[in-house]
């Protein structure tokens, strides 16, 4: 049997009780950068999809969030003690969210014309590409999507490396935006050590 670490495993544990929730290995670096080259080939495609398109993909993300709500709120709740009342209310959050962006996001990204001596210009706002967040555990999903969510409006594509004990929060996230149909590659979850965050940088 395997030997279960915090050098070996993101560990989750109920800090109302102490009682270890899950644990996941942490990735190799082969597996990393399969991860790493999904998310880049990921972004070959989506920042060529339409910003329309993209807004879309928030609108259903809502949906389904809001449909996995009990499910992404009690694992919240265990993994980081927020009282489920408020885990609950974190999730629709996120859900309004998505929805704002979709609807407003859109016109931020429009190109604006400007004058530079001798003539015009206009300003535009193109995607980089993959763009990693390694995020804390206090809001596990909050603070990944408020992030997430005009960084894939954009065009880009996601790497979320989420604190060690609240892993299942982001695999429930990552899954979540499967249901929603994004495409594969745009947002990848990758369970490193700090040594595999400096190899993805």
């Amino acid at each position: 049997m395997t030997n279960v670490s915090s050098l070996t495993h993101a560990i989750s544990i109920n800090p109302a009780n102490g009682e270890q929730i899950g644990h996941y290995p942490f990735e190799s670096d082969a597996a990393l950068h399969t991860a790493l080259s999904r998310a880049a080939a990921g972004f070959s495609a989506w920042r060529g999809t339409p910003v329309a398109q993209r807004a879309q993909r928030l609108i259903t993300l809502a949906n389904v969030l809001r449909n996995n709500a009990e499910a992404m709120a009690t694992m919240i709740t265990l993994e980081m003690g927020k009282p489920i009342t408020q885990a609950r209310g974190e999730i629709e959050k996120c859900a309004q969210l998505c929805e704002w962006y979709a609807e407003h996001g859109p016109a931020m990204l429009t190109a604006e014309p400007t004058m530079i001596e001798g003539g015009k210009a206009r300003i535009e706002y193109r995607p980089l590409g993959p763009i990693l967040a390694v995020m804390p555990w206090n809001f596990p999903i909050w603070q990944v999507l408020r992030g997430a969510v005009p960084v894939l409006l954009a065009g880009n594509t996601y790497v979320l490396k989420h604190a060690p004990n609240v892993m299942g929060s982001a695999y429930l996230l990552q899954d979540a935006l499967k249901q929603a149909e994004f495409p594969e590659g745009v947002f990848e979850v990758i369970n490193v050590t700090p040594d595999g965050v400096s190899t993805a940088i």
